[in-house]
């Protein structure tokens, strides 16, 4: 609702409408704007909705709430000139059903810039100077679009959020470009969910001073060069010179694949992780050529490398080792913990059986209780894929608890020796904290929130703990398994997803 004001001699009185919505149309085929489109004929005449024949002239007459139907057809660059609002978005998507592309000449296809709550679905971007620029945008949800082949080489040709925060990016896949998505300068709290990532000539997702971000689901596939990357910002192209400030991403339940062979353990990794404090839990990481995840430490984007938490996760068949640890100065490069993963046969760079990982500093990388079974560890059938254990596995319930009660205590306040293991939601809405478990207690209890601070977990109700009591994110069994994937689902959802 909006709202507009009279006034009087005496006072204000507030008058509220309603917003204007409207179902808008672009179709090509008619010769001009019409106000009697038949959706069914594709004609001016007979019908009961607004047309025009270019996108530029739709996209001028747009207001909060009206959603705007490509019919199928070929259109240049997507330019919203008004916001929606956060009740009443903007919809841009391709008529159901009609291939609709989007495709320009030295121009980004999708341009928001200082736009808010507007969502743009069921388009393919193809043949583009670079698939999209966010910026200083909130509230933007892109779906189901299927971005291919970016012209500009760098970050320009990414899908390019700059300042942009709350914005979504699911079910779309991404293919032929250098960086096909970059968060950077702050572009903090969004979420990337459901999509497929393919080729790249540098990195498929790029995190650069940005935290709080949530890379939840995807598949990514580059055989070009790495998957991730994970770092502070040392103002190349348009970034900012600012480090220390890439903190608390959350990474869960992805499949990585695929990347480039590599002569060394730092080139082509799955995910290439500086930061601070992120996450990284029930990922696969299969068959990459150039290594799984990398701790890696250089000027100037990655010198500040700390309390970062890399657990849960299932390693197989990588070479250039599973998991890499670099080292650097011990002020910055410190306290990053690695445990409950689940390794089987990775290898060195050559291709070489007998090491799987490759530490140079144990104390700045620490692993603790991951499992580097010598025999089968009971996948289903990893042939097919298929990284789920049996039910025979010796990797069931063979995890620890990734923290433990610092203190006896019963109520809602539950003080932990490291908060850092658990999610508190970001503040995003649609997005819950942990439910946890406690040590010999079967109930997964919802976190409401987290203070790292103090390390302590707020819960949603009343428990009980002694002293040294492990604690996890929810988990079949009697204590968490080994890798990725519980052999039973835990009671909540938010745990490893059995059926990835």
């Amino acid at each position: 609702m909006t709202t507009r004001t009279g006034v009087t001699a005496c006072c204000f009185i507030l008058v509220t409408s309603p917003i204007r919505a409207a179902e808008l149309f672009v179709d090509q085929t008619i010769a001009g704007k019409c106000a009697d489109y038949s959706v069914q004929s594709r004609a001016c005449g007979g019908g009961d909705r607004t047309a025009f024949a270019t996108l530029p002239e739709a996209l001028a007459s747009l207001r909060p709430g009206d959603t705007l139907l490509l019919r199928a057809g070929e259109y240049g660059q997507i330019k919203p000139e008004v916001s929606g609002t956060p009740t009443d978005p903007i919809e841009i998507r391709g008529a159901a059903g009609e291939q609709v592309t989007v495709t320009t000449e030295g121009e980004v296809a999708l341009w928001l810039i200082d736009r808010s709550d507007i969502r743009i679905a069921d388009i393919d971007v193809i043949d583009v100077e670079g698939f999209g620029r966010l910026q200083n945008s909130t509230g933007i949800v892109i779906d189901n679009v299927r971005f291919s082949k970016a012209v500009a080489s760098g970050t320009t040709g990414s899908l390019k959020f700059v300042r942009s925060t709350l914005n979504r990016v699911m079910n779309s896949s991404f293919d032929d470009g250098s960086d096909l998505l970059l968060l950077q300068d702050d572009s903090d709290r969004n979420v990337l969910t459901g999509n497929s990532f393919g080729s790249a000539s540098h990195s498929t997702i790029s995190i650069r001073c940005s935290s709080q971000n949530v890379i939840r689901d995807n598949d990514f596939d580059n055989p070009d060069q790495k998957a991730m990357e994970l770092f502070d910002c040392e103002g190349v192209s348009d970034a900012p010179v600012r480090t220390d400030d890439a903190r608390r991403n959350l990474i869960e339940r992805n499949r990585f694949s695929g990347t480039a062979p590599a002569g060394q353990s730092h080139y082509f990794n799955a995910i290439q992780h500086g930061g601070q404090e992120n996450i990284v839990r029930y990922n696969l990481f299969v068959r990459n050529l150039g290594g799984g995840v990398n701790y890696q430490y250089y000027d100037e984007e990655s010198l500040f490398v700390y309390g970062n938490r890399l657990y849960n996760n299932t390693f197989y068949e990588n070479r250039c080792y599973a998991i890499i640890g670099q080292s650097g100065s011990s002020r910055r490069f410190f306290d990053n913990r690695v445990t409950n993963n689940l390794l089987y046969r990775n290898s060195d760079c050559h291709g070489r059986g007998g090491r799987q990982v490759s530490i140079k500093n144990g104390g700045q990388v620490i692993l603790r209780e991951n499992a580097e079974p010598k025999d089968d560890p009971g996948f289903a059938d990893a042939g097919a894929g298929n990284f789920n254990l049996r039910p025979e596995s010796s990797q069931i319930d063979a995890g620890s608890f990734v923290a433990k009660a610092s203190q006896s205590g019963t109520g809602t306040e539950l003080a932990v020796h490291d908060a850092k293991w658990f999610y508190d939601g970001f503040r995003i809405d649609g997005e819950a904290a942990d439910h946890i478990r406690i040590e010999g207690q079967s109930a997964a209890v919802p976190v409401t929130a987290i203070d790292y601070q103090s390390n302590t977990l707020t819960l949603a109700s009343s428990a009980s703990w002694r002293r040294g009591d492990g604690v996890h994110p929810a988990f079949a069994g009697d204590a968490p398994d080994m890798g990725a994937f519980e052999h039973a689902a835990p009671e909540h959802g938010d745990g490893p997803n059995p059926d990835q």
